[in-house]
C-alpha cells in the first residue's frame, strides 16, 4: 500500500509540473567589439499528447470484494467503451460479475484526463445454497492519466444503484439494495 501512495503522489507531481529553464545568452558584436549580455526565464508546461485506443486496468480497492479486470476501447476522440469482468475474493461466496462502461471524455482527450461514466453490471452470487443476482445502473467522474509511457492510474468517485433479486432474500445480501458510493483507483496499461 505504501508503494501505491508513493507512485501516486509521483504521478501527480509529473502531471502538474512546470519546467523552469534559466539561459544566458553572451553576444560579441564583431565590428565594435561591444559584448551584449541578456538573460531570460523561460518556464514550460508539458502535456502527454500519445494517442492510445486501448486500456486494461485492475481496481486494488475492489480486491476486499472482487478480483477485476477492465477493458476499455476508444471509439471516438471524446468517447471509449469498457467491459470488465469480477469474481469474488471473499470465501464462502461463489459466483462472477461483468459490467460494461462508456467512458465520455469533454475535452476530446480519450483515455487520459477528466471523464465521466454511466456504467451498468450484472453479478451472481451464491453462498449457502442461497443465489442473487444483484443488477446496478450507476455514474462516475474520475479522471486517467498516465505517469509513465504506458503505465496508466485513475481515479473516481460515483454512485450506483442496485435492485434485483437482492430484496428478496432476505439475509445479507438483502443489505445491498439501494444506493451504494463506488470509489475508483485504478492501475493498468494503456497503448
Amino acid at each position: 500500500m505504501k508503494s501505491l501512495i508513493i507512485i501516486f503522489l509521483l504521478s501527480f507531481q509529473i502531471l502538474f509540473c512546470q519546467t523552469e529553464t534559466k539561459e544566458t545568452k553572451k553576444s560579441v558584436s564583431e565590428k565594435k567589439g561591444d559584448t551584449t549580455l541578456t538573460q531570460s526565464v523561460i518556464i514550460s508546461k508539458s502535456e502527454d499528447i500519445t494517442p492510445r485506443s486501448n486500456l486494461i486496468v485492475i481496481n486494488p480497492l475492489k480486491f476486499f470484494l472482487f478480483y477485476n479486470l477492465s477493458y476499455f476501447h476508444k471509439v471516438s476522440e471524446e468517447t471509449a467503451i469498457g467491459i470488465g469482468f469480477q469474481i469474488p475474493t471473499i470465501g464462502g461466496i461463489d459466483g462472477f460479475g461483468i459490467n460494461a462502461e462508456v467512458r465520455i471524455y469533454p475535452k476530446g482527450k480519450n483515455l487520459r484526463g477528466f471523464y465521466f461514466a454511466p456504467n451498468i453490471s450484472y453479478n451472481h452470487l451464491t453462498t449457502n445454497n442461497v443465489s442473487t443476482d444483484p443488477f446496478s445502473l450507476g455514474i462516475l467522474i474520475g479522471w486517467q492519466w498516465f505517469p509513465g509511457e504506458e503505465f496508466a492510474i485513475g481515479l473516481g468517485i460515483g454512485v450506483d444503484h442496485y435492485w434485483g433479486s437482492v430484496s428478496d432474500s432476505g439475509d445479507d445480501f438483502g443489505k445491498y439494495n439501494g444506493y451504494v458510493p463506488a470509489i475508483r483507483f485504478d492501475i493498468g496499461y494503456g497503448w
